[in-house]
């Protein structure tokens, strides 16, 4: 068994290769965002920490921690999720959870989907967050959110590290600054 053997084998889980590709399951989904929510509310957490820090640094003397409503508080952990969900979903596929987990969101072709889609399909996991429950009884094990945007998420354990480029074949008028 040579060394790349070794070090690609335990990068798997045990069964990964078998399960490479096919769509993931309810159970594989939920632990995913369950993970992401979290990862999310420690953001949040930082960025209250970082609001309540600057405010300390201004005036001191007078210093009280900020009090956000619920309404304030539920507004900006929206625009967190969205934020998190769009760049992931539409730049690798993949958000903190999914990638934990080996999972990555792909669209028709099987590449990653656009910004604007992505930004819809975060928009609709907020508003109807049960429709991942969907997943349980689809036989393609598609939530509604798949069903609407034409994506499916499925067990992918690979990288997708795009290949170096060698010097023969840098683009027509690049001259390499």
């Amino acid at each position: 068994m040579s060394a790349t053997t070794t070090a690609s084998t335990r990068a798997f889980p045990r069964g990964a290769a078998e399960r490479q590709g096919l769509r993931a399951g309810v159970v594989s989904r939920l632990v995913a965002a369950a993970i992401d929510l979290l990862y999310a509310v420690v953001l949040l957490v930082i960025a209250y920490a970082g609001y309540a820090g600057f405010r300390f640094l201004r005036d001191a003397r007078s210093f009280t921690w900020p009090q956000p409503s619920f309404d304030e508080a539920l507004g900006v952990g929206a625009i967190v999720v969205t934020v998190m969900l769009t760049t992931s979903w539409s730049s690798t596929g993949r958000t903190v959870g999914m990638r934990l987990l080996g999972l990555r969101l792909i669209g028709r072709t099987g590449g990653t989907i656009g910004p604007i889609r992505s930004l819809l399909r975060a928009v609709a996991c907020l508003v109807f967050p049960l429709g991942l429950c969907w997943s349980a009884f689809s036989v393609r094990n598609a939530s509604l959110q798949d069903l609407l945007f034409g994506t499916s998420v499925v067990y992918d354990w690979r990288m997708h590290v795009p290949a170096a480029r060698i010097d023969d074949e840098q683009p027509a008028g690049d001259d390499g600054a």
